[in-house]
């Protein structure tokens, strides 16, 4: 299983490079600008390699080192450095050394220029999202450039030429190579924030069309902030188009970006937050499934566990539906889309409960009010591991092959009031019927969720 561990260790060494020494700018852009948005941790992170930059007598560090200082453990730490990396602070390269194993490059970035941090949108919203509308606004206020009306004045500067006269052409053609070379010198090209864009812009302006959004609204920083939320949010081309439609002008099919960000920054506090698993180390790990051995968890249990807790829940579903030579529908994607943004299920539960509903009942699709009712259920009695929810079937599954055994109640003996099942236990000796076949549509689950992978 992926861990901290597996990607940095505390006696791996690292080394820190940065161009120029930090700006007073850049250091104010730290403060105010970037810390909401990354956190004290990664804060904290960027000034102790800033320090270790700066130190005269060494150039290689151990992780231990940074981590006791910041008083940090080794999930925390990498959380920290993503979240620099994240932003444009931080570019991180990786070497194998034969005799220390993996040594890091840490080449810090310079923050943003306060005005340009504030002139990108992407950062101001991401701030803004942080921050709130009151402090935002504060912050603009603070570093807005200042203006002077000079509108009763008028202009007597005197030009270059006016004072050291006209440059020599001969001198400066012949020293012209030097000077380009020197120029390309001093180019720092700062990191900023990249996007993956993965949207379909056809697709998605020609749905906007339908629903009365002008084509002239998809403008080069239209596109960049709708980009945006598709990453942040995981916001298909559709659901983008239907919160524009929920801010869009009908007079003139304008949609005001200002309206869209706010209105975007409510659905998100709406929506539940999931549940994570928690990152163990190796051995913890074996642990884990070694107890979970124990008590009676087969390999291939712990096979379906791993795959789900590592698996994207679109992923998973590809994976099964391409092992069933079949396709996922649109109104299967709607539904694991619902599934992921509204349940509390960690995703990890969401793919085992596509794995029962697909593999071990063998339904053909994933039916909308069957699916909901299964994770209603586990939510509410808040199964919260991939582990507990295939527990929680085998038990349901027993008590209806009990159920089924048990002798009929006399008609004038008092019923026994017990417990009903779910009404989606309804194949109940499917669970352990044929586990061979289990087994190998996991394999190939397996195989195939290596591929797609590898094609990343």
């Amino acid at each position: 299983m992926k861990s901290a561990w597996n990607e940095v260790q505390p006696n791996h060494i690292y080394q820190v490079f940065k161009s120029l020494p930090l700006t007073e700018e850049g250091n104010d852009g730290l403060l105010h600008l970037y810390q909401p948005i990354i956190g004290s941790h990664a804060m904290a992170l960027y000034y102790a390699l800033l320090g270790d930059e700066e130190d005269q007598h060494e150039n290689e560090f151990a992780h231990i080192d940074v981590l006791n200082a910041l008083n940090l453990g080794l999930p925390d730490f990498l959380t920290a450095r993503k979240h620099l990396e994240g932003v444009g602070l931080l570019s991180v390269f990786m070497k194998e050394d034969p005799e220390f194993g993996k040594i890091f490059l840490y080449q810090l970035e310079e923050p943003l220029h306060p005005q340009a941090f504030l002139k990108d949108e992407v950062y101001s919203y991401l701030l803004w999202n942080v921050v709130g509308e009151r402090k935002f606004n504060q912050i603009v206020e603070r570093f807005k450039p200042k203006k002077v009306d000079t509108s009763a004045y008028r202009e007597i500067t005197s030009s270059f030429s006016d004072v050291y006269g006209a440059l020599n052409e001969e001198s400066f053609v012949r020293k012209s190579s030097k000077l380009e070379q020197i120029s390309k010198d001093y180019e720092v090209h700062g990191k900023t924030l990249q996007l993956e864009d993965q949207l379909d812009w056809k697709f998605l302006i020609d749905v906007a069309k339908k629903k009365f959004i002008a084509e002239s609204n998809f403008t080069p920083e239209f596109r960049k902030q709708l980009l945006l939320y598709h990453n942040l949010y995981g916001l298909d081309e559709l659901t983008l188009v239907n919160m524009m439609a929920e801010v869009v002008s009908l007079s003139d099919g304008q949609v005001d970006s200002k309206a869209l960000a706010k209105y975007m920054n409510q659905q998100n506090k709406t929506r539940p937050q999931k549940q994570t698993v928690a990152q163990l180390s190796p051995d913890d790990q074996t642990r884990r499934f070694n107890t979970l051995k124990q008590t009676g968890f087969s390999e291939m249990d712990l096979e379906l566990v791993q795959m789900s807790e590592e698996t994207a829940p679109v992923d998973f579903l590809q994976a099964i539906k391409r092992e069933k030579h079949s396709f996922v529908t649109d109104s299967e994607s709607w539904l694991l889309k619902s599934l992921v943004e509204k349940s509390p299920l960690p995703n990890s539960v969401i793919n085992v409960l596509m794995h029962y509903v697909l593999v071990i009942q063998k339904n053909s699709t994933l039916q909308a009010n069957f699916v909901n009712k299964i994770a209603t259920d586990w939510s509410e009695i808040g199964i919260k591991s991939p582990e507990a929810a295939i527990q929680h079937v085998r038990q349901l599954v027993k008590e209806s092959k009990e159920k089924v055994k048990r002798p009929r109640t006399p008609y004038k003996q008092q019923p026994v009031r017990k417990e009903t099942l779910p009404d989606w236990v309804d194949n109940p000796t499917e669970e352990v019927e044929d586990p061979a076949q289990q087994a190998a549509i996991n394999q190939r689950l397996q195989e195939y969720l290596k591929r797609k992978e590898g094609e990343k």
